[in-house]
């Protein structure tokens, strides 16, 4: 491919990103009217929801700015429920919130594609041309650690460990998904020597102390909220909730006893690719995504924004162009599914009929996605050493 022709294709990627941010924006943009105790059910109806109005309509509608974790228990690690606090002191209500929320995410979507764009071999396409970015970039604020992901794997590549350790610590305080990170990081950090697998666990561990120690000693209640919240959560939308259980500890063994399993091969994975002098970095990358793709997809609880980084991981291992078509499709079809199940208040034949098929036909999807991490990872390492 011609620079001419590279020129004119990063052109159009550029374009269609932009076109779904603000068809996106715009979808949204349509429940401000809505805005206020039962803005949920007219977004479902009219599908258009979005979690930045559905949580601002109790928080800060009248005016107020209850302080999070202090005042205000909210089912977000505290980076993000900093995130959601800030913007509502500007002037201007809910319009000007999700305009300011927006403006945001779309940075941070700027940010991660940026990142990509400099990581050997990935494909940041996957990312910023599916449509489900209409559908999702405004949904929630998944797209602020999916950016932290990607600049903590391109300073891990360009050699600033401590730095990587940083951002990926600020993504798991953020959201916990970023902990995808951790076991192929200490895999090929290990292999590397003690100094940067300890510059790195020390760095990240510090920071997330600093971030979440004080909350912890002084708004204990509001601050562990994130986490007896989601341990009382059940199987919903996922192929746990398609399968008809298990539930309890065993659903939280079925869910996560896969992901440590996968998360141990990707350590040992990137440990393996390190130590034989091969591209640690990338080894990492690959970890990544497969750690990451196997949690969502597993995950005892699914929501549909989650798709994001399942785009993200697919961006990193730069998977064939047929799988980004197939979840591209699942994703936009399980946004419809998802919300318009909540609007027919749960009625049995659609949720038997359609929402449980689509949500083990999603499952099905992103597994494929995983299975092509994973075989990718295992390239990785059956690559001549330097120097073989």
């Amino acid at each position: 491919m011609t620079a001419p022709v590279r020129r004119r294709v990063r052109l159009a990627v550029a374009a269609l990103c932009l076109l779904w941010l603000v068809l996106g924006l715009a979808n949204v943009a349509r429940g401000l009217g809505a805005v206020g105790p039962d803005y949920w059910r007219w977004a479902f109806a009219h599908q258009s929801y979005s979690d930045l109005l559905t949580l601002y309509s109790p928080r800060y509608l009248g005016g107020a700015h209850p302080v999070p974790y202090l005042q205000d228990r909210i089912e977000y690690p505290p980076v993000l429920g900093l995130v959601l606090w800030l913007p509502s002191f500007l002037p201007g209500g809910p319009a000007t919130y999700l305009l300011a929320s927006a403006i945001f995410l779309a940075g941070c979507l700027g940010l991660a594609l940026w990142a990509l764009a400099r990581l050997p071999d990935a494909k940041p396409w996957w990312l910023a041309a599916t449509p489900a970015l209409g559908y999702y970039a405004f949904l929630n604020w998944d797209l602020l650690p999916i950016a932290l992901i990607a600049c903590s794997l391109l300073a891990l590549r360009r050699g600033r460990v401590a730095g990587s350790g940083a951002l990926a610590a600020l993504g798991t305080a953020a959201k916990l998904f970023p902990a995808a990170l951790v076991p192929a990081a200490f895999g090929a950090l290990a292999a590397a020597g003690p100094r940067p697998f300890g510059r790195w666990a020390i760095t990240a561990a510090a920071l997330l102390l600093a971030i979440n120690l004080p909350l912890a000693l002084f708004a204990f209640d509001g601050w562990s909220w994130f986490f007896s919240f989601n341990a009382a959560r059940g199987a919903e939308n996922s192929v746990w909730h398609a399968l008809g259980g298990p539930s309890g500890r065993w659903l939280d063994l079925a869910s996560l006893g896969p992901v440590a399993l996968v998360g141990l091969g990707a350590l040992l994975g990137a440990w393996r690719c390190a130590r034989r002098g091969g591209d640690g970095a990338r080894a990492v990358r690959l970890g990544t995504a497969l750690v990451l793709v196997t949690w969502i997809a597993l995950n005892k609880v699914w929501s549909p924004q989650y798709a994001l980084y399942g785009f993200l991981a697919g961006a990193l291992v730069a998977a064939p162009g047929w799988l980004f078509a197939a979840l591209t499709v699942v994703s936009i079809a399980d946004y419809h599914l998802e919300f318009e199940v909540r609007a027919r208040d749960w009625a049995p034949w659609f949720v038997e009929t359609l929402v449980k098929p689509g949500e083990l036909l999603r499952t099905g999807l992103w597994l494929a996605l995983a299975a092509w991490s994973g075989a990718a990872l295992w390239r990785e390492l059956e690559r001549p050493a330097p120097g073989q």
